[in-house]
């Protein structure tokens, strides 16, 4: 399944990871407050950019990765027992996401728990805690990690590129190849928004809970996460870091595309633009795949298991990134295989 390559960063708690690490080496916030940046871009797949035959036959491909793939909101019910929510959530300030995530937070009036990805809300020292914490893992102290570059200029691009990001050449050379790929594939326009302190998706719906007095809990660890992201292959690390700094601009226009399909309740739909776009190349789509099976993988199973007694001592409310609930390896899916009804509200 080719991933997108921000739409995963982003809503697999990348797009998702970002957030982890824009508190340490994002650009310095404003010396005095300004109002928040707004993110936008172009359209990546408007009519021109895209054939209908090609998205047809791309869909076609995709036959079974799309099931459920059009909207944000889930009624989870089974015999006996008072309905539970599932929610899929995008990891962004964008104000319709926002938006979104309040009205589904209406839904939390009433259940026992509410159950996020990490748990929350975060405040600024656990931000500032997970920050600290991605850091020592991505430290290289010993080796060159930019070595497996190879190419000269590849290199000079890649320096240059993550410049702009903060990361000088000294400091880039001892970072590790999977933090350097999703800080370049972040948006700046996010990083920004977010040292704004601006609430993202899910740290709302966790807040939500909160103050409505329920018990907020996470499916996973930041530990779990950090695992899965160091095993990521250097070289794929790699490969994917070289597709974003060779596109400048490209992760800003995908993300504002991605967010314009989120708004719209169909986040899924990206996935098969973004085949039929022909944008990536054919190295850069397998390496997309990889990361793909990596990020999401055996993590859907593990949120089902975490997921099961909650429900059982239920009602809940789950929100997790919209790219996990997909798909016939999706939460959706696999709550219906374990004899719950699954309803689509909106």
């Amino acid at each position: 399944m080719r991933a997108t390559k921000t739409a995963l960063r982003l809503a697999v708690a990348a797009l998702a990871w970002g957030w982890l690490a824009a508190p340490v080496l994002a650009d310095d916030p404003p010396a005095a407050p300004t109002t928040p940046p707004s993110c936008q871009g172009l359209d990546l797949f408007g009519p021109s950019a895209v054939r209908p035959e090609a998205l047809a036959q791309a869909e076609a491909q995709r036959a079974g990765q799309l099931d459920n793939s059009q909207g944000l909101l889930w009624r989870i019910e089974k015999a006996g027992r008072p309905p539970s929510y599932l929610f899929g959530t995008v990891h962004s300030t964008d104000d319709r996401a926002i938006a979104l995530a309040k009205e589904a937070a209406t839904h939390i009036q009433g259940v026992n728990v509410v159950a996020t990805e990490l748990g929350g809300p975060l405040d600024k020292f656990a931000m500032a805690e997970m920050g600290a914490k991605t850091m020592v893992r991505a430290l290289a102290k010993e080796g060159d990690t930019l070595a497996v570059i190879g190419a000269p200029d590849d290199l000079a691009l890649v320096e240059k590129y993550l410049a702009t990001r903060g990361v000088d050449a000294s400091l880039a050379h001892h970072l590790k190849l999977w933090f350097l790929a999703i800080l370049a594939g972040t948006p700046s326009c996010e990083m920004r928004r977010q040292q704004f302190g601006l609430p993202f998706v899910d740290d709302l719906i966790a807040r939500s809970g909160k103050d409505l007095g329920v018990k907020v809990v996470g499916l996973e660890t930041v530990d779990e996460q950090m695992d899965i992201l160091a095993s990521i292959e250097p070289s794929l690390a790699a490969t994917i870091l070289l597709s974003s700094v060779r596109r400048p601009g490209f992760d800003e226009n995908f993300y504002s595309t991605m967010l314009d399909y989120y708004a719209k309740k169909d986040a899924g739909e990206i996935l098969p633009l973004l085949d039929a776009s022909g944008l990536l190349t054919p190295q850069e789509s397998k390496a997309e795949d990889e990361f793909t099976a990596l990020l999401l993988g055996g993590r859907n199973e593990i949120m089902v298991d975490r997921l099961a007694p909650l429900l059982d001592g239920g009602p809940v409310f789950v929100a997790v990134g919209a790219l996990h609930l997909i798909g016939k390896g999706g939460l959706i899916e696999l709550l219906r295989a374990r004899g719950y009804g699954v309803t689509n509200l909106w």
